[in-house]
């Protein structure tokens, strides 16, 4: 009988053979990443069991029962891909990781296609697993927001345009266009995509034949096209997104220095594994570094040139309008990658090159789910919580005590920015935050409809604003609560809440 080691050597050797093939590798990949979405999912379901959803992902949810062409931060496109999400799953902590792990693997799947173009399957396999590398693939994207939203919009977006540029269609011009709006309207950061895409079309020598057609024109159509609402919206609210994004700016010039130098290193740090790792494997000749400089083709010398643009481009901007950078934000930005890495002739992947890649990227994948449950225990002995990252159970206290008084469901939670908005998501729930908003109209709506005011029992700031809120009114609870739990039977730190009920003013008698 064979031994559990040989048996596994021989299922891995199936599988490869499976990636390998041009006639099953399109199944292959497809299984492979649902595989990698459900593992990477279950280790955020088990790391982040101390803590409940973070703030990002809750911020999301209360922007998607109210969907609008635009928030106080960013632009609509991650709200409504949550208002999407969550009408086909129901609302939980679980629903949101697999969102969050399904655009990843959409993602890894866009970029795979597009390496179809300019790879050979060996390739294209090795250029996969060198994406898996990159945290921005597993760890970081594990949070879905408006940065991870970006993931698969960018993909698509330069699959299209190259497209679009290459074949100069209607239907990729169109499409390259209406992604790119997209993309605008997922994060303003989309921005440097947009620039570096219009700049290697006019550095391409094929600009000629490019811009002669009809194709350019149609893209910058149908993205304004995208984007007439939320600019409509812009105008109408006073621009307040672009004032959160102001608010980035550098206080001095050498700061301003500094902090771009970290974003270009910062930078090639995240990628620096994927880096490494082929070039040990693969070994390159110093012609087939210099063909990877300069590509000799011009449609690979077109993605080397996009791929450079979309790390760099920010640099200069940033030093000349003094504004914060950082490298997070180049998350969707390497998708390119794997064909700047592979895509020369010289360069030859070896099944011997291709093996220990895929191998040591499976088992580091399934070495996390294993360590997953110690992660979340360092996570609960040495990080103490802050009062949104137990809010389910703030949560669980205000039902209770709302349920005494009341047969209908929490109508709005109000109070601290984060904490409000975590206990929202948790009672299923609208919510509002004191900073910023219209105290007036907040109290107005809590007397005539009811509401939940919570605080930190720590924040004299909130508390004082509650009061005011609930001053003069009858119907009022006040609760102060102690909350904590236990993880492996490990106590965990314990939090300090105030929560005010305030019960929705009686109808008048006819």
């Amino acid at each position: 009988m064979k031994s559990l080691t040989a048996r596994l050597r021989l299922g891995f050797e199936h599988w490869l053979d499976a990636l390998l093939d041009p006639r099953r590798q399109h199944r292959a990949v497809i299984w492979t990443l649902l595989a990698y979405g459900a593992i990477w999912a279950a280790y955020r379901t088990i790391a982040t069991l101390p803590r409940d959803i973070h703030a990002d992902v809750s911020e999301l949810y209360g922007w998607s029962r109210e969907l609008a062409f635009g928030y106080d931060k960013h632009p609509p496109f991650s709200a409504v891909v949550a208002k999407a999400w969550l009408t086909l799953f129901p609302v939980s902590d679980l629903s949101l990781h697999l969102l969050a792990t399904a655009n990843i693997a959409l993602t890894l799947y866009i970029a795979w296609r597009t390496m179809r173009r300019y790879l050979s399957p060996d390739k294209t396999v090795f250029g996969l697993a060198l994406l898996m590398l990159i945290p921005f693939f597993n760890f970081i994207a594990l949070k879905y927001n408006a940065n991870a939203v970006l993931l698969p919009l960018w993909a698509l977006t330069i699959n299209a345009f190259l497209r679009a540029y290459q074949q100069r269609q209607a239907i990729w011009a169109a499409a390259a266009g209406a992604l790119a709006g997209l993309s605008m309207l997922g994060k303003y950061w989309s921005a440097v995509l947009v620039a570096t895409l219009g700049i290697a079309a006019l550095a391409d020598p094929r600009r000629g034949q490019f811009f002669r057609s009809p194709a350019p024109w149609l893209m910058a159509a149908v993205g304004l096209l995208v984007l007439a609402p939320h600019l409509w919206w812009l105008v109408q609210h006073n621009f307040p997104t672009f004032a959160y994004a102001a608010a980035r700016g550098s206080a001095s010039t050498s700061e301003n220095i500094a902090v771009t130098a970290g974003y270009l290193l910062g930078s090639l740090g995240y990628i620096a594994v994927p880096l490494l790792a082929s070039f040990w494997l693969l070994r390159p000749s110093a012609a087939a570094l210099r063909d990877l400089a300069w590509q000799s083709d011009p449609d690979r010398r077109l993605v080397v040139l996009i791929q450079v643009l979309l790390i760099a481009l920010p640099a200069p901007a940033a030093l000349l309008l003094g504004a914060k950078i950082v490298p997070l934000w180049t998350m969707p930005a390497w998708t390119l990658l794997p064909i700047v890495l592979l895509a020369s002739p010289l360069i030859t992947v070896t099944r011997d090159a291709l093996r220990p890649l895929v191998a040591g990227t499976a088992l580091f994948t399934l070495a996390m789910l294993a360590a997953a449950p110690g992660v979340a225990l360092a996570i609960h002995l040495t990080n103490p919580p802050g009062s949104f990252e137990y809010a389910s159970l703030l949560a669980q206290r205000v039902e209770q005590q709302w349920q005494t008084r009341s047969k209908a469901a929490v109508p709005l939670v109000a109070g601290d920015t984060v904490l409000a908005a975590n206990t929202a998501f948790y009672l299923k729930t609208a919510t509002r935050s004191f900073d910023g908003g219209d105290l007036a109209a907040l109290t107005a709506t809590a007397r005539r409809q009811g509401a939940v005011l919570v605080c930190p029992a720590t924040d004299s700031g909130c508390i004082a604003t509650a009061e005011q809120i609930t001053a003069g009114q009858p119907e009022i609870v006040r609760s102060e609560v102690r909350l904590s739990r236990p993880l492996f039977g490990f106590a965990g730190g314990t939090v300090r809440d105030v929560f005010w009920l305030i019960a929705p003013a009686a109808p008048s008698q006819p």
